[in-house]
């Protein structure tokens, strides 16, 4: 109760400063609207009940397309396409051991699914969308916040492309289209996953060197609470009851950035499930249900039953991982936000997408620079001038200065204004 009053406190502020924003249009902004509910907590339903009690509306509109995207970035409330409902029991259980030995394997197609019926012989043919089983397959199935692989299987008669590989029981399922010829059932095919998953598997080492130095840097109270990991980012979710600082965030980058450096080995044993507990430090997700015996991924030992500690990162894991901490290359925070009362939520980048961030940001660097005609280091303290010189321009005008000679005004805003090296930037409002 404590918790939520306090929540409602902080948002009636930030409440109120929408309000007043609202009050020549007459309408809440959607983004207003979001931001108290996804930064503040600030329920939704509040938020219209004190608008409409100030004669004010939402806009619903912006409200719910933003919130669309949010759900689409967060990776929450995607369809399976694995809830399929078929009996697979007449298949052969899966072997997916492959995904850990490679990218590519020979297999046998043994049918498909195609809308609730299950096919055991015959073709698919060109355009044909389906979900087809193999005896054995190295691509890895959405699981533990890792999303499916995505690729090829390459027959005699044709190609299917896959586009998403999900589980169902002990079957995995690869979902998409014959793009080339027919596929056959009995036929043989080269399964080649896409090389973007080495990406996906920067990503889930980054993950777990992410956790690592969260505990290191925020204590032992950290608990992940989600995660994803796809070829493009990585997110992480843990228990925390404040926002990650600044100063906070360098140091999480720096120690996981030090990892990657060393180039330490990333090894899986599979163990029973009670010796794995023993192990110093090993980490898994709370409520999770591991197999007996589970896979553990260390980071930092060969074997993490003989050597373990504190500078090791030790984890419950089925996911694909790097060999080598140093094929991650570079480790980049991007974003910090809540998720809920007591979560917060990191977004990072490795590797190439890691390296073309830092290469966006220093191009802005350099253009703020220039158009500050100021040294990047020296910026931020000539971007602070200019906002008190703003303030002051503001205090000048609201007391009436200048009304009487607006010549005199303009000639003012002038010499205070920025040098923008070809021209001059003016902010301010001429009285008269």
């Amino acid at each position: 109760e404590e918790d939520f009053l306090g929540t409602i406190e902080r948002g009636l502020g930030v409440f109120e400063e929408a309000a007043a924003r609202a009050r020549s249009s007459g309408l809440i902004s959607g983004r207003d609207a979001f931001d108290l509910h996804t930064s503040l907590g600030f329920p939704r339903d509040l938020t219209v009940q004190l608008a409409q009690e100030r004669g004010l509306g939402v806009d619903s509109e912006e409200y719910e397309r933003l919130w669309a995207e949010f759900v689409r970035v967060s990776g929450q409330g995607r369809k399976s396409h694995a809830q399929v409902a078929v009996d697979l029991g007449g298949f052969a259980r899966t072997d997916d051991s492959p995904k850990y030995q490679g990218e590519s394997a020979e297999a046998t197609v043994l049918g498909w699914v195609l809308g609730d019926e299950v096919v055991r012989r015959g073709r698919l043919e060109p355009g044909a969308q389906a979900a087809v089983l193999l005896d054995r397959t190295p691509f890895y199935a959405e699981q533990g916040g890792q999303v499916g692989d995505v690729g090829t299987l390459s027959g005699a008669g044709g190609v299917f492309e896959v586009h998403a590989t999900e589980r169902k029981g002990d079957w995995v399922l690869h979902f998409g289209e014959v793009s080339e010829g027919f596929i056959e059932a009995g036929g043989k095919v080269r399964a080649e996953v896409d090389p973007s998953r080495i990406d996906t598997m920067r990503n889930h080492t980054a993950t777990h060197l992410l956790n690592w130095a969260l505990r290191r840097t925020l204590g032992d109270h950290v608990e992940q609470k989600g995660s994803l990991v796809d070829p493009d980012r990585l997110r992480f979710d843990f228990s925390h009851e404040k926002p990650v600082g600044p100063d906070e965030i360098a140091r999480i980058e720096r120690l996981v950035n030090e990892k990657i450096r060393a180039d330490l080995p990333v090894s899986a044993t599979v163990m029973p499930l009670a010796e794995a507990k023993r192990i110093d430090g090993v980490r898994a997700v709370f409520g999770e249900k591991y197999p007996d015996p589970v896979r553990v991924v260390a980071i930092g030992t060969e074997d993490p039953r003989r050597q373990a500690g504190p500078e090791i990162s030790v984890e419950f894991c089925g996911g694909t991982h790097l060999r080598h901490t140093g094929q991650a290359g570079l480790f980049k925070i991007v974003s910090e936000e809540s998720v809920s009362k007591g979560v917060r939520r990191l977004t990072a980048l490795t590797g190439r997408a890691a390296v073309a961030h830092v290469q966006d940001l220093d191009a802005n660097i350099r253009r703020i620079s220039q158009a500050l005609s100021a040294p990047a280091a020296e910026a931020p303290r000539r971007i602070a001038q200019l906002q008190e010189e703003i303030k002051s321009l503001k205090k000048k005008l609201a007391s009436g200065g200048g009304a009487s000679d607006p010549v005199a005004a303009a000639t003012r805003l002038l010499a205070e204004a920025t040098d923008l090296g070809s021209g001059k930037l003016i902010v301010g409002e001429i009285p008269n």
